[in-house]
């Protein structure tokens, strides 16, 4: 009989990992993004699918608070928090349950193109962020597990929790939204600071995913600045000619 203990993850072989995958699937989801946004465009009223939506994000928001649990768990029982460097930076490359952990959270990120499909058909502008981050976000997580990159564990549960408090709030469970700035703060900081410090410090795993994680990063916290606090189109603003041109006159 199977158990949970006995996964072994392959590289490549453990189904929908592979980097052909990956392509396929990012960009077929690129095309349904593009071509639900056109479908919707020619049509004056939403296609109502709230009540399917606020199911789906509560699912998200239960796999999040379970996933989060069971990492830190499963972490601690591996011997994770003795030291920081066993934590983020040097360890055994995870077997069993744990690994297991990892290659459905990877999955749920496939699970999470549904957001923005639900967004579309409701006729809810889709922003820039927030697209870009379901785009590239099973890239960075594959990319990690194909890599064995050592600081999985705090990109896991800053994800799931923030996760467990966004999703029950998209579907009108509560209303949080002080505290998922504040989560989403810390997951980028969280996300950036370490993949910048596994560079720093020599950490293990794929140098190549590392660098993806950390750029994709870099990308995620400009998207974040920008949709709460207009950085982005602040400074675009500062540099462009037409100011310098009405500042002269």
């Amino acid at each position: 009989m199977w158990h949970p203990y006995d996964f072994v993850f392959v590289p490549g072989q453990t189904p929908l990992t592979s980097l052909k995958f990956l392509v396929f699937i990012s960009i077929s989801h690129f095309a349904v993004t593009y071509s639900l946004e056109i479908f919707m465009a020619n049509r004056k009223k939403p296609i109502d699918v709230r009540r399917i939506q606020r199911y789906n994000n509560l699912l998200i928001g239960i796999f999040s608070a379970t996933s989060f649990v069971l990492a830190t768990i499963l972490a601690y029982r591996d011997g994770r928090f003795v030291s920081w460097d066993r934590l983020v930076c040097h360890r055994p490359t995870p077997k069993g349950a744990y690994a297991l952990l990892w290659y459905i959270f990877y999955l749920s990120k496939l699970w999470e193109f549904t957001d923005v499909y639900f967004v579309i058909l409701n006729k809810t502008p889709v922003l820039m962020h927030f697209r870009w981050h379901h785009q590239t976000t099973p890239s960075v997580v594959l990319a990690g597990l194909l890599g064995d990159i050592s600081y999985e564990w705090p990109i896991i549960v800053s994800n799931t929790l923030l996760h467990t408090f966004m999703y029950p709030h998209f579907a009108g469970l509560w209303n949080v939204y002080p505290i998922l700035l504040v989560l989403g703060a810390w997951q980028l900081i969280a996300g950036l600071g370490i993949s910048v410090y596994a560079f720093a410090a020599g950490c293990d795993g794929s140098f190549y995913a590392q660098a993806w994680g950390l750029l994709m990063y870099i990308t995620y916290t400009m998207g974040y600045l920008n949709e709460h606090f207009h950085l982005i189109d602040r400074l675009i603003l500062l540099l462009s000619p037409s100011r310098r041109v009405l500042k002269k006159s």
